[in-house]
């Protein structure tokens, strides 16, 4: 059955292969455009893309706005938008921090506030969030924000799905590992690290290593096809994680002691 679906982040990446999925199986889908012209081109696309600036309130409520007088209704929302800030603790400032917060924290609490009252008024909806594993294991050297940011994430999803569940509303987070997009190249820095910085050797060895491993993964089908699944599935879980070794290291994570997972981490990022 023909659902309509609005979906973050529509232009690159999860949400590009999200939007392009969905609507190749016949939903109705409308995707967020930012920091892009809008191209007269994608009249010719199969899926709606509509300019929205997920920070921005007035923004928000204008999407939403265009999408319920065209569709009526949102049955699903997918949140894909987000990016990554790199820099240690010490060489991010407050209002770099705040950056990182405002675009994958409180854009996503931003789309889901704004749509809630629409998936309660016509009886229920979904609500599928791209999160991370940075969520699941400690604190990412020098991409500490990032980190807090998605294990905020995760904890508003597992919040609305108990505030949710009496109006039919289901709400996920799916939690990838390494992924193979533009992410990667959209990374922002900390102005502060530099060659200057007491921490720049140690946080260029650790930011590349994470680097490699992204542009040596799976591409973003993968969340694509995913999402398609669960906008059909009867029910959603909590928590959806993609590679087979990133569940493998969430179940042997039951069994380590704090001071061994922060070894892990350590060793992985040196």
């Amino acid at each position: 059955m023909s659902k309509v679906i609005a979906v973050t982040g529509a232009t690159s990446g999860m949400g590009k292969a999200c939007v392009e999925k969905l609507s190749a199986r016949g939903h109705k889908v409308y995707g967020t455009v930012y920091g892009i012209d809008m191209d007269p081109e994608w009249k010719n696309l199969p899926y709606t893309l509509l300019p929205c600036n997920i920070t921005d309130q007035a923004s928000v409520e204008t999407f939403f706005a265009q999408v319920k007088e065209e569709a009526k209704r949102v049955d699903v929302l997918v949140n894909c938008a987000g990016f990554a800030f790199e820099g240690s603790v010490e060489d991010s400032t407050v209002e770099e921090a705040k950056l990182q917060f405002e675009v994958n924290f409180f854009g996503t609490h931003r789309m889901i506030r704004q749509v809630m009252p629409l998936m309660r008024e016509q009886g229920g909806g979904k609500i599928i969030t791209i999160s991370s594993l940075a969520a699941q294991v400690p604190g990412i050297p020098y991409q500490g924000f990032y980190s807090m940011s998605k294990k905020a994430v995760d904890g508003l999803v597992e919040t609305l799905r108990f505030e949710g569940k009496p109006f039919g509303i289901q709400a996920t987070s799916i939690n990838p590992g390494d992924m193979k997009t533009d992410f990667t190249a959209n990374r922002v820095r900390a102005a502060a690290m530099t060659p200057a910085s007491a921490y720049y050797q140690e946080s260029m060895k650790s930011v590349d290593i994470m680097k490699e491993s992204e542009l040596g993964s799976q591409g973003p089908d993968v969340i694509g096809e995913l999402v398609c699944k669960l906008v059909d599935a009867k029910t959603l879980k909590p928590k959806y994680f993609i590679e087979p070794k990133y569940k493998v290291l969430l179940f042997l994570m039951r069994f380590m002691s704090n001071s061994h997972l922060e070894k892990m981490m350590e060793s992985l990022y040196k």
